[in-house]
């Protein structure tokens, strides 16, 4: 019954859209919007399924945190993955790699799970440069981005940038926020 319901929920989504629309969010927004600001490695995943939808349940033990509660190992989930014979895709969906390290802005909703926010715009790359800084990058987003202001489409942009810079950008935004 279940895999049916899934069946039926995708069969109503136009097949011609195989892309997802996102909201274009700036950094300000991502760190005013996050309930959660970490850097963790991915350490374990799991596959569910919740109704008709299928996540995949990243491990992510936390080695730095900007806002929100104090936790060690944190839950985060993506939609998409395969359990139990059913596989779901969904455009714009991150993907995480395990051993990988990241910065992540996340949001916690009320059924509990905790998402990246703004899909991939959330996710950041955390690597080590030849003179040993903290960089971070992620690629731009292959998917329709929206402006909210205009309703107009824009092009989204790689980003490259310090780790230390984005520290002191979000203390910035969060101690101006408190204000």
């Amino acid at each position: 019954m279940r895999h049916l319901l899934a069946v039926l929920f995708f069969a109503m989504v136009p097949v011609a859209s195989q892309a997802a629309t996102l909201e274009k969010l700036t950094l300000d927004e991502m760190i005013q919007q996050s309930t959660d600001i970490v850097r963790g490695k991915v350490v374990g995943s799991r596959v569910s399924e919740r109704g008709p939808l299928v996540y995949t349940h990243w491990k992510i033990q936390i080695s730095g945190r900007w806002k929100g509660e104090s936790a060690v190992i944190m839950e985060v989930v993506t939609p998409g993955g395969a359990v139990n014979g059913v596989r779901q895709v969904f455009p714009g969906a991150p993907t995480l790699a395990a051993g990988t390290e990241y910065v992540l802005f996340l949001w916690t909703g009320k059924n509990k799970l905790t998402h990246v926010i703004g899909l991939t715009q959330g996710l950041f790359d955390l690597k080590l440069d030849g003179a040993g800084v903290a960089m971070l990058s992620r690629p731009a987003s292959t998917e329709v981005m929206i402006d909210p202001k205009t309703a107009r489409e824009v092009d989204d942009e790689a980003v490259r940038m310090r780790l230390s810079d984005l520290s002191g950008r979000i203390r910035r935004v969060l101690e101006t926020a408190r204000r």
